[in-house]
C-alpha cells in the first residue's frame, strides 16, 4: 500500500515540483492529505513517515545532463517524433516508469533525464510506422561503468515498442551468465513475466517486474529467447517479427542461426539486382523494423581484422571478424533498421574506420548519425570518485586498500596448473571487511539487502576453483573461531581490530561528508552494536566461484526476501557486464598490461545509496596508477563530446578528434605488438609536465639548460613585463613574463626539453612537432611566456634574472612506476589565465558561472574557456620546484641553482583550431610502456 500512496502522492505535487518547490516543503503535507482516504486506513504512522523519507530522497535532483552530437548533412532524416508522440499510447513506457518510481525507488530528476535522453534518441531514429520507406540509423550512447546503461536501453526498448518497431535484438555480451542476467532485466522491465516458464504470458503468478504493479495487465511482446542456460536463440525458436525481443550472446554461432532464421523467414524476399541494397542472392525483409541494441559495443562486436592495403587504402572487399560479420548481416537483412552501441569505454569504437564496407556485410557499425553522452545521476559513484577524490585530511584514498602479489596465492605472473597454497593476511583482512560490511548493513536495517564480495586474481579457470576451496576453508575457520573462541580468537579479534581501525565512527563520518549524495542520513555504530550481528552476518556468506567450469550461478532474485550474501571468485566473467548485487569489498589482482579494459574491470562503480562508507577495494599500487591514468583519460573524453556538442560538431568530428588525442596513445600502446604511426593532436588543450624520475641528476640538467636558453633568448629579443592589457601584468606578483614571442623559441625549448616517455601526453618532441606544423601555417606564432617566481631566497638564473627557490608541490608516488614521482596538478589557480585581457577574463567568468547553474563538468567548462584564445595565441609557462621540502624531497641529487640543475616543469595552453596542419604524426612502440620495476626512460 505505500507504494501506492506514494503514486497518489506523485501525481500531487507534480505541478508545485515543476514550478521549483523543493520536496522537503511540499511532500509531508501531500502526504498527510493522501493518508487520510479510506483506502490508507491500515497505515501505520512508521508507514507514514518511511513513504515522506523516500519521496524526498526520490526527488533529490540528478548531477548532469547529457550531451548529443548529430549529423548535420543528415538529409536521409525525417524528424518525426515530436509531431507523432502525443498520439502514441505510450503503454510499456508508462508502466516501466511507475516501475522505476515505486518499486526501485529512482529520483524522479533522473526518471525525468531518463525520459528526456530516450526521446532524442528515439527522435534521432525513423518512424517504424512509414511503410514502404528503408531507413538506415546508427548511434553510439557513451554511458559509465555501472551507470544504468541497462536502465537506458531498457527505457528505450519500452518506448520502441510503443512507437511500433517490431524486433529488437539485444546482443548481451560473450557469456551466458551476462546474457542470462540480461535477459531476466528484461523479462522484468518490458516482458512483465517470466518466460521460461512452460505457462502461458497471462498466468498471474508468472508475472514478476513490471507485470506485478497495481493496475497493469500484461501487454502483447514476447521473446524467443529465455532466461535459462539453453534459453540463447535456437533455430527452433519462432520469429514472428510482432512485437518481439530477444538476447543473444555475442557468439558465432548464436548469430550464425539467428541470421539463418532471419534469412529463411518468409517475410525475407530476394534482392533484385537493381535495387540498392545488395545484388541479388541476398534477401531483405521489409517493414519490419528493427532495433539492435549493442550492450558493451567496445567488445567483440569491433572488427579487428585489416581491412587495407600495402597503400593504406580500405580494400573493396575484406573478410570481418566473425562476430562483427554476423551483426553486420543480420543488421543488412533489414530494409527498416536502426542500431544502437553502449559502452562506457568507446576507446575502440573510436578506431572504426566510418568509410569501411563490404557488398556481402554493409557498412561496418560506425555511430554516424548520432553519440549521446548519458546523463550522470547526482549519487552515481565512478572512478573519478574512487580514485580521484581524497581525504583532505590525510590526502588517501577512502575506498583503496593497496596490497602485494602474494607468490603462495596468486604470483603476478602464473599459468593454469598453479596451485595456490593459503590465503594472504591481506585476504584475511578483506574477508574481515565483508563481514563487517554485512554487519554494519543489517544495523542500518538493511538486512533484505545483496551483499557481495569479489575475489578477481587469476583468469585461469581451474586455480579460480583452488582458490574457492581456500576461501571456503577460511570462511569456516572463521566461523568456527568467532563461534566457539568466546573472544579470545585470531579472527575474532582480527575483526574487532578491523571495525576500530577501518569502521569506527569518525572513519564512516569522514567518507559520509565527502559524499553527501550517497547517503540519506548519517549512519555511526559502537562495537556493542555490530558485535551481536558478526556471528550471523558469518554464517549467511556463501563463496562460489563464477566460470564456465563451476554450477554456481549467481541467482539474487531467488534471494529478494531475505538477501543473498556471497564471495564471489571469478575472472573474466566478472570483469565485464555482469552486476555483483550490492558489492561491497573487492580483492583484485590483475597485470598492469590489462590497463586498457580496466573501466569495465570496475565492477564496485555504481549506486551505492546508503553503504558507500563500507566499500572497500583492495589492489595494487600500479593498478591504482592505471585506474588514475584512465579515470583522467575518460573524463577529459567525456568534457570533449560535452564541449563539441555545445559547438554543434558532428560524429565524424568528434571521433577524428578523438582519434588524434594524446589521452588515446596509452590505449593504442597495449594494443600494438609493434610500432605504428597514428597522429596526435594538441588542439585546445592544457599540457602540464606531472611526471619525474626519482634518481636522475643529468636529467634535471637537461631541461635546466633548455629553461635558461628559452629565457635568455627572449629576454634578449622581447621586453620583460610590459604594462599591457593581460592579467599577468596586473597581478601585484614578482613572476617574470614576455609577451608576442615567436614559435621558433617555443620550438627550439621543446626540443631541448626531456620528458618521460611514459607521460604521452606531455611528450615534449611531438608537442615542438605540432608547434612548428601550425606555425607555418600562421597558428600558434604569439606566445606568452611567463617565469614563475615565488619560493622566498633568490638565487642567480641568468645574467640578469634571479629567481626565488619555487613552487611547492607534493610529489606523491608514482603508483606503475617506483622510478618515477607524480603530481596531481602542477599549474596553480587561475595560472591558465594569465594572458587573457580583462575582456577575455570576463568572458571566461560569465562561462563559469553558467556552466555552474548548468551542472556541466569542469573539464567541459575549461574547454569552453580556452577556446576564447585566438588561433595565433597560446601560453607557455615555467615553473622551477622547491625541491627541498618535505614530498618532493624523494629527488635524489644535488639539485640546485648553482649545480645547473634546479628541476623546472612547464604548462602549455594552447587555442582550438581546426586546421589539417594540427596533426602531426606519432609513432607508438610499445616498448615505452613501463612496466613492473622498470626503470625511466625519456623522449
Amino acid at each position: 500500500m505505500i507504494d501506492v500512496l506514494k503514486d497518489i502522492v506523485l501525481r500531487m505535487i507534480e505541478k508545485p515540483l515543476n514550478d521549483g518547490v523543493q520536496p522537503n516543503i511540499v511532500v509531508p503535507p501531500a502526504v498527510e492529505q493522501a493518508i487520510a482516504l479510506p483506502m490508507f486506513v491500515s497505515l501505520t504512522e512508521a508507514d507514514k513517515q518511511r513513504a515522506i523519507d523516500e519521496l524526498i530522497t526520490s526527488l533529490k535532483p540528478s548531477a548532469q545532463s547529457g550531451a548529443l552530437l548529430a549529423n548535420k548533412d543528415d538529409v536521409n532524416h525525417k524528424a518525426w517524433y515530436k509531431e507523432k508522440k502525443e498520439h502514441i499510447e505510450f503503454n510499456y513506457w508508462n508502466r516501466y516508469r511507475k516501475y522505476l518510481l515505486q518499486k526501485k525507488n529512482w529520483a524522479l530528476d533522473v526518471v525525468n533525464k531518463l525520459d528526456d535522453s530516450t526521446d532524442t534518441i528515439l527522435e534521432l531514429l525513423e518512424d517504424p510506422m512509414e511503410k514502404g520507406r528503408s531507413f538506415d540509423r546508427r548511434g553510439l550512447a557513451f554511458g559509465y561503468v555501472q551507470s544504468g546503461k541497462t536502465a537506458h536501453f531498457t527505457g528505450l526498448i519500452n518506448k520502441a515498442f510503443d512507437a511500433g518497431y517490431k524486433l529488437i535484438i539485444v546482443l548481451a555480451g560473450m557469456h551466458n551468465d551476462l546474457r542470462t542476467q540480461t535477459q531476466m532485466r528484461l523479462d522484468a522491465e518490458v516482458l512483465g513475466y517470466e518466460n521460461s516458464v512452460k505457462h502461458t504470458s497471462q498466468n498471474k503468478e508468472n508475472r514478476i517486474g513490471v507485470g506485478t504493479l497495481p493496475g497493469h495487465y500484461i501487454l502483447e511482446v514476447d521473446s524467443p529467447t529465455d532466461r535459462t542456460e539453453q534459453g540463447d536463440f535456437q533455430s527452433t525458436r519462432a520469429l514472428t517479427f510482432n512485437k518481439q525481443i530477444m538476447v543473444v550472446k555475442k557468439n558465432k554461432t548464436v548469430l550464425e542461426k539467428l541470421l539463418k532464421a532471419c534469412q529463411r523467414s518468409p517475410q525475407a524476399l530476394y534482392v533484385s539486382e537493381e535495387d540498392s541494397e545488395g545484388k541479388k542472392g541476398y534477401k531483405i525483409i521489409h517493414d519490419v523494423p528493427i532495433l539492435i541494441i549493442d550492450d558493451e559495443a567496445d567488445q567483440a562486436s569491433i572488427d579487428t581484422s585489416n581491412i587495407y592495403d600495402e597503400n593504406g587504402e580500405i580494400l573493396e572487399e575484406y573478410d570481418p571478424k566473425a562476430i562483427n560479420s554476423y551483426i553486420r548481416q543480420i543488421y543488412k537483412t533489414f530494409s527498416q533498421r536502426a542500431y544502437l552501441g553502449y559502452t562506457a569505454t568507446p576507446f575502440a569504437n573510436v578506431l572504426i574506420n566510418q568509410d569501411a564496407a563490404t557488398e556481402m556485410h554493409g557498412q561496418d557499425l560506425f555511430p554516424q548519425d548520432f553519440i549521446v553522452n548519458l546523463p550522470k545521476a547526482f549519487n552515481y559513484v565512478g572512478p573519478a570518485e574512487y580514485f580521484l577524490k581524497t581525504d583532505g585530511d590525510t590526502g588517501k584514498l577512502p575506498f583503496v586498500r593497496e596490497i602485494n602479489y602474494d607468490e603462495d596465492f596468486a604470483p603476478y605472473s602464473h599459468k593454469k596448473t598453479f596451485e595456490p597454497v593459503k590465503i594472504p593476511d591481506t585476504l584475511k583482512k578483506a574477508m574481515y571487511s565483508f563481514i563487517l560490511a554485512i554487519a554494519l548493513r543489517r544495523h542500518r536495517g538493511q538486512e533484505k539487502k545483496h551483499n557481495s564480495m569479489l575475489i578477481h586474481v587469476t583468469r585461469f579457470k581451474d586455480v579460480q576453483e583452488k582458490i574457492k576451496v581456500l576461501v571456503s576453508a577460511m570462511r569456516k575457520e572463521i566461523l568456527e573461531d568467532v563461534e566457539n573462541g568466546e573472544g579470545r580468537g585470531e579472527h575474532y579479534k582480527g575483526i574487532k581490530k578491523q571495525f576500530e581501525d577501518e569502521y569506527n565512527a569518525q572513519k564512516l563520518n569522514a567518507i559520509q561528508k565527502m559524499f553527501p549524495d550517497q547517503f540519506d542520513d548519517y549512519f555511526t555504530a559502537e562495537w556493542s552494536e555490530i558485535n551481536p550481528l558478526i556471528l550471523g552476518a558469518i554464517k549467511s556468506i556463501s563463496v562460489m566461484s563464477i566460470n564456465g567450469n563451476s554450477a554456481d550461478v549467481l541467482e539474487y532474485a531467488d534471494y529478494e526476501d531475505k538477501g543473498l550474501n556471497v564471495i564471489a571468485i571469478g575472472g573474466d566473467k566478472l570483469s565485464r557486464g555482469l552486476t555483483l548485487e550490492g558489492l561491497t569489498v573487492s580483492y583484485y589482482l590483475r597485470a598492469s598490461k590489462m590497463y586498457d579494459t580496466l573501466m569495465q574491470m570496475g565492477r564496485w562503480f555504481g549506486f551505492r545509496q546508503n553503504f558507500l562508507d563500507v566499500c572497500r577495494l583492495y589492489t595494487t599500487k600500479d593498478l591504482v596508477g592505471w585506474f588514475q591514468y584512465v579515470a583522467e583519460a575518460t573524463d577529459d573524453l567525456r568534457a570533449q563530446l560535452d564541449y563539441m556538442a555545445e559547438i554543434k560538431a558532428e560524429p565524424k568530428e568528434f571521433l577524428l578528434r578523438v582519434r588524434s588525442h594524446p589521452n588515446l596513445l596509452i590505449t593504442s600502446q597495449n594494443k600494438m605488438r609493434s610500432a605504428k604511426q597514428m597522429k596526435v593532436n594538441y588542439s585546445n588543450e592544457l599540457i602540464q609536465t606531472t611526471v619525474f624520475p626519482i634518481d636522475d641528476e643529468q636529467f634535471y640538467k637537461q631541461n635546466y639548460s633548455a629553461a635558461r636558453a628559452l629565457i635568455e633568448q627572449i629576454d634578449e629579443q622581447y621586453e620583460m613585463n610590459p604594462q599591457i592589457d593581460m592579467r599577468i601584468a596586473q597581478q601585484n606578483s614578482s613572476h617574470y613574463f614576455w609577451t608576442g614571442v615567436e614559435a621558433q623559441p617555443i620550438i627550439n625549448f621543446l626540443e631541448k626539453y626531456q620528458t618521460v616517455a611514459s607521460a604521452t601526453r606531455a611528450d615534449s618532441k611531438y608537442i615542438g612537432k605540432y608547434v612548428r606544423s601550425l606555425s607555418e601555417v600562421g597558428e600558434l606564432t604569439n606566445w606568452t611566456v611567463v617565469l614563475i617566481n615565488t619560493g622566498g631566497e633568490e638565487e642567480v638564473f641568468t645574467r640578469s634574472i634571479a629567481l626565488q627557490r619555487g613552487i611547492k608541490r607534493t610529489g606523491i608516488e608514482d603508483k606503475i612506476n617506483n622510478h618515477l614521482t607524480s603530481l596531481k596538478t602542477l599549474i596553480s589557480g587561475e595560472h591558465v589565465l594569465f594572458d587573457f585581457s580583462k575582456e577575455m577574463a570576463e568572458k571566461a567568468q560569465e562561462i563559469k558561472d553558467r556552466d555552474k547553474v548548468e551542472k556541466k563538468a569542469k573539464g567541459t567548462t575549461a574547454l569552453k574557456i580556452r577556446a576564447l584564445r585566438k588561433p595565433t595565441d597560446a601560453l607557455l609557462i615555467l615553473y622551477p620546484f622547491n625541491n627541498e621540502i618535505e614530498g618532493f624531497s624523494k629527488l635524489v641529487g644535488d639539485l640546485t641553482y648553482a649545480n645547473e640543475s634546479k628541476p623546472f616543469a612547464f604548462a602549455i595552453v594552447t587555442p582550438e583550431t581546426s586546421s589539417e596542419e594540427a596533426e602531426v604524426d606519432y609513432v607508438i612502440n610499445e616498448s615505452i610502456v613501463i612496466e613492473k620495476d622498470a626503470g625511466a626512460e625519456y623522449v
